[in-house]
């Protein structure tokens, strides 16, 4: 503001002197005209004219110039400039308040922005916390799911061992039962009896060989089922050729069913005895 003061009164320095050195050049031009009609009167006759000379000192002179129509204008032009300033203030205030503006809406968004973020990350920190308790959840279910069937699965063991524990004790009772009375009957004679039985049936059943030789005794082993019907046959120790112990092994095939016990304790699946026919 103070530059542009002092650029306007340099101007209107500039211009009281050259309005000065104008009027100066006014009086000296009337001087010489002056002089000039002097010095023609001299030489022709002239009417003579009635000139009024009025002489303006400095002070006059700038008291001119300071009441000459010029000075608005420089008023003016300083009202220009300060009107241009004040503008140039405003639009300068404008934009920054434009630019604060646009600072806070940016400081706004971003907020926002955080805020959102935030938002996010606790909906995703929750999800995953509840995604974690469902997991544990899922894992302590299938846990005592897992535990149960180890219990059932122990229990059943349990059983089976206690059922098969009781079969095996009713089993070796039975067992213990059985040899009890067949060592009964045995000392009753009835287990003599039975192989008597079974060694009178074959002898009926063999076919004697033209080779065989008094004296024959072989010993015989059968394999029989339930009911007395003979399995297999096997000759032990036996005097015999070999056509007399083809024609045992058939006359026990051919005594199938073998006789049945008088005591049913004595059946035996496998058993042995001497075959031995009469003279």
């Amino acid at each position: 503001m103070s530059a542009t003061l002092q650029t306007g009164w340099k101007d209107q320095f500039k211009y009281q002197f050259k309005y000065l050195s104008g009027a100066l050049g006014i009086h000296a031009l009337l001087g010489l005209l002056l002089i000039g009609f002097s010095w023609s009167s001299q030489q022709t006759v002239v009417p003579q004219l009635a000139i009024k000379a009025v002489m303006v000192d400095r002070a006059t002179l700038n008291q001119l110039a300071r009441q000459s129509p010029a000075k608005p204008k420089v008023d003016d032009s300083l009202a220009q400039q300060a009107a241009l300033e004040k503008r140039q203030e405003q639009e300068r205030k404008q934009q920054e308040e434009q630019k604060q503006e646009l600072l806070r809406e940016q400081e706004q968004m971003r907020a926002e922005t955080e805020k959102q973020q935030q938002l996010t990350e606790q909906r995703n920190a929750a999800a995953a916390e509840q995604k974690k308790q469902q997991q544990a959840a899922d894992k302590q279910r299938l846990a005592d799911i897992q535990q149960k069937q180890r219990d059932a699965e122990t229990k059943r063991q349990a059983d089976a061992e206690v059922k098969a524990q009781k079969a095996r004790e009713a089993e070796l009772s039975a067992q213990l039962a059985a040899e009890e009375g067949r060592a009964n009957a045995v000392n009753a004679g009835l287990l003599n009896q039975y192989i008597a039985l079974i060694q009178q049936k074959v002898i009926r059943s063999w076919i004697k060989p033209p080779t065989a030789k008094a004296g024959l005794e072989c010993e015989v082993k059968v394999t029989q089922a339930t009911g007395g019907t003979v399995l297999s046959v096997a000759l032990g120790r036996c005097n015999g050729d070999q056509a007399v112990r083809t024609s045992i092994e058939t006359a026990v095939q051919a005594a199938s069913p073998l006789p049945t016990p008088p005591d049913a304790r004595l059946f035996d699946r496998n058993l042995a005895f001497i075959f031995k026919p009469s003279e």
